[in-house]
């Protein structure tokens, strides 16, 4: 998809650039043609680099984007020069163009009243005072409207501007969040947010990748809370996957927009089909989806997003600073907001059960149980306060090896499930067809040892697969693929799964175990738990090793 801002007056256009990604080996011969081509549609390139690539990305004029990742932005025309040297040395692991992102708004439709307040249930609780910080990266927000003039608890996160026609998005999603109680004007989901503003837009000119990675870099900063992300693109960029990652590792939920592209088809959209990201669709006041909100497997759940009540900047509105917009793009911050609020008041849950709840308590819409437009259902604040949690999802996000093991990209070491010391571990956790296909685990087998790996599914149909320690993706194919795979179990529906690996070397190794969802679970109904299942591994002499 790429937005077309009809209400803003302009088209955007954006070069269909393939993206660069894969492990170091992929690098070895340095830039190709098509990726030194993609380079020059940009201004600029993104990379993330490897220690001692630092002093050559700084005297190409590269600047550090952020803390949680090393992630730099680089000239483009330097980059064309230094980056072959970087990819031959094995110092760049990941490039990608600086590309646009776009503001997910649809064309408006005629104004009404502010009937979302009552629809999602806002008008059914109390909203607590200010709590768990909620970030909103976006263009930026006019801290001089009468919304934000004075609000306690905002914080601008970097200088903002409302200057020109493309940066009125921003100030029209924060207000849906967080505007307060003030007499005037409108009322967000939750008026005393602790409310963080990051202009991702700074010269005026549009979103870029670069910089909605430094927002998030910024928000993880502020401690566990939640971010919204009411932008996207059809282009999926690996430097802003990873950094989407690592703002879920620190503990903070991300919720994206689910697009605006349903008459186009529903193209996938950009953060909004990443694992674990809380997607929202948009529903009308008749509780059916717009005409223009894009449907997927990865949809979470809807919110209102047709005629909605927003501030606009007042540089640009004299002199009347409110507007009616419609899009996902104002579903996205009512359930953001909302989310913040329900993690306020219920502390004790970790970012995996606050996302959980939310579509757990959702109200079910358009077709009974999931649909790619509503997802899951409709937002329900009142039962999201309530609904019992899941348990927590251990290790997320742990979606592939290099979320896992030590030196990965989230520059953590996931716990094993056996050690050098502990013979045998389980886990219990949970996987999703939309937001959570796969979940990797480390294990350790000792050398002349076998391990054997039990699943139990429960719920639905998972499967079960063993990767060897020179594994660097379980996306592999070809001859990695025949080097790395260790066994494969795919019995259908909740039949156990059952696999071993021996190490016939004489040291120790890292053995990866892979759960995934099975095949069978795309043909029966989808449940809001997800699918749940244990893994058991065991380290027994290779002799006495048995199915």
């Amino acid at each position: 998809m790429f937005a077309v801002l009809r209400r803003f007056g302009v088209v955007l256009a954006l070069t269909a650039l393939t993206l660069v990604v894969g492990p170091a080996s992929a690098w070895a011969h340095g830039l190709t043609r098509s990726q030194a081509r993609e380079l020059r549609q940009s201004d600029a390139g993104l990379v993330l680099a490897r220690p001692g690539a630092g002093p050559a990305l700084r005297r190409a004029g590269g600047e550090k984007l952020t803390n949680a990742l090393a992630i730099w932005r680089v000239p483009s025309r330097s980059a064309l020069q230094v980056l072959p040297g970087l990819l031959r040395a094995n110092l760049v692991t990941d490039v990608a163009a600086d590309q646009l992102l776009f503001p997910l708004v649809a064309p408006p439709t005629p104004e009404g009243s502010d009937w979302w307040i009552p629809n999602v249930g806002a008008n059914g609780a109390t909203p607590p005072g200010p709590g768990k910080p909620l970030t909103i990266i976006d263009t930026g927000v006019d801290l001089a409207h009468e919304e934000f003039a004075g609000r306690p608890g905002t914080t601008a996160l970097n200088p903002q501007s409302t200057a020109t026609r493309l940066e009125e998005h921003g100030t029209a999603v924060a207000s849906v969040a967080a505007a307060p109680r003030n007499g005037v004007g409108v009322v967000g989901v939750y008026p005393q947010a602790s409310l963080y503003a990051w202009d991702a837009s700074p010269s005026g000119l549009g979103i870029t990748a670069g910089d909605v990675i430094q927002g998030l870099d910024a928000a993880i900063r502020q401690g566990a809370g939640v971010v919204n992300l009411s932008l996207g693109s059809q282009i999926r960029n690996p430097l802003l996957d990873n950094m989407i990652a690592a703002t879920q590792a620190a503990g903070t939920l991300v919720v994206a927009a689910a697009g605006n592209s349903r008459e186009q088809g529903s193209p996938l959209e950009y953060p909004a089909s990443l694992p674990h990201v809380l997607t929202v669709g948009a529903i009308d006041e008749i509780n059916q989806p717009t005409y223009f909100t894009s449907g997927s497997p990865h949809v979470d759940l809807a919110a209102p997003g047709q005629n909605i009540a927003v501030a606009v900047p007042t540089t640009l509105h004299p002199p009347d600073y409110y507007d009616r917009f419609d899009g996902t793009s104002f579903s996205s911050p009512i359930v953001a907001a909302a989310a913040d609020w329900v993690w306020t008041v219920r502390p004790t849950l970790d970012w995996t059960q606050l996302a959980e709840v939310m579509r757990a308590s959702s109200q079910d819409l358009y077709s009974p149980g999931f649909d790619p437009f509503t997802g899951f259902g409709r937002l329900n604040i009142p039962a999201a306060l309530t609904v019992a949690p899941a348990a927590p999802d251990p290790q997320e996000p742990n979606e592939d090896v290099s979320y896992v093991k030590p030196g990965g990209f989230l520059h953590r070491s996931a716990k094993p499930l056996t050690a050098l010391r502990r013979k045998s571990g389980s886990v219990t956790a949970r996987l999703d067809f939309g937001d959570d296909p796969r979940d990797i685990y480390r294990i350790w087998v000792p050398g002349k040892r076998t391990a054997v790996v039990a699943l139990q599914p429960v719920g639905g149909d998972a499967d079960l697969a063993l990767w060897g320690p020179k594994t660097a993706s379980v996306l592999e194919s070809g001859r990695a693929l025949r080097r790395d795979t260790r066994g494969i179990s795919e019995r259908s529906g909740t039949k156990r799964e059952r696999l071993r690996v021996k190490n016939t070397a004489r040291k120790g190794a890292y053995y990866y175990v892979e759960a995934y969802v099975g095949a069978g679970s795309g043909s029966v109904s989808r449940p809001v738990a997800g699918i749940g299942y244990r893994i058991a591994v065991s380290i027994v002499k290779t002799k006495t090793a048995r199915h």
